[in-house]
């Protein structure tokens, strides 16, 4: 009997290590049996959840609605489900001036020239002696600091070209019809053909519909007409060209040559159905 209860201290010691609970980890999941450190017990399998891919969900659609309206009368047609996307992007005012700079840039001729001294035309020889007369050295008349002479460090013929990544530049061309669309200066029509080619009635058109300055204030329209061209003028715009040549303001450009900068230039732009889907197809996220 006696000896049954008397026992070596270390089976005691593993009786009190088995009836105590193991405490978790606060460096690990509950369940998983790897301690602080490798060499503090045994190494298991970690117990980790497996990794979930978490994507954030836009509460708003992804189409907004704008008018359709008639050319001739400026009266509703039909109301469109446009991208979100492309006519309700965040502005990036940094991204257009970046693009505006490239747009310039890319329209200046780059023939400004200067002549140098051996272009300027005059004699090669000494103007004056090099001692003797106590006055400044000079060697000839052809030299900058002479009238008639060259210029120094002036402009040569050369290229202002910059570049500019797409991305960028379509992120700046979905800020620009976004700010149209907010500010309500972006007109959707079923199509621009008009029966006339008189400039007249294309000018009063442009009155009555509200996209041309009253007579009174002396101020010409501003208005960027973007009808969907697969050739350079087709049959059918071929009015609407011929109308619109005399009317300063007034500007037709293809969609697929759309600029930043000649769309913040003009005040109203006005697109057709099929151009309205190009756009849409060309500045649609991917």
């Amino acid at each position: 009997m006696t000896q049954a209860i008397q026992r070596c201290p270390q089976q005691i010691r593993g009786l009190a290590s088995e009836s105590k609970p193991s405490e978790p980890s606060v460096l690990r999941p509950i369940t998983s049996k790897r301690r602080i450190a490798p060499s503090a017990g045994e190494i298991s399998t970690l117990n980790w959840p497996l990794p979930q891919a978490v994507r954030a969900v836009n509460p708003f659609p992804e189409t907004i609605q704008a008018w359709m309206m008639d050319f001739e009368t400026n009266e509703p047609v039909d109301i469109l489900d446009v991208q979100r996307s492309v006519f309700a992007a965040p502005i990036r005012s940094d991204l257009v001036h970046r693009v505006v700079t490239y747009e310039r840039n890319m329209k200046r001729q780059g023939t400004h020239n200067s002549r140098t001294r051996s272009e300027v035309r005059g004699s090669t020889r000494k103007v004056q002696p090099q001692k003797g007369l106590g006055m400044a050295r000079h060697g000839t008349r052809r030299a900058p600091q002479f009238v008639g002479g060259a210029r120094a460090h002036g402009p040569v013929p050369r290229s202002h070209e910059t570049q500019i990544q797409r991305k960028v530049w379509l992120m700046a061309l979905r800020s620009v019809l976004s700010a149209k669309y907010a500010q309500d200066q972006l007109v959707i029509v079923d199509n621009m053909e008009i029966d006339s080619h008189k400039t007249g009635e294309l000018s009063r058109m442009l009155l009555v519909n509200g996209w041309s300055p009253l007579a009174s204030t002396e101020r010409s329209p501003s208005v960027m007409l973007m009808p969907f061209m697969d050739e350079a003028v087709p049959s059918e715009l071929r009015n609407l060209e011929i109308a619109s040549r005399n009317i300063p303001g007034v500007s037709i450009m293809n969609p697929s040559d759309a600029e930043v900068y000649e769309i913040l230039r003009h005040q109203f732009l006005i697109l057709d159905r099929k151009a309205l889907d190009l756009l849409e197809g060309i500045l649609k996220p991917m």
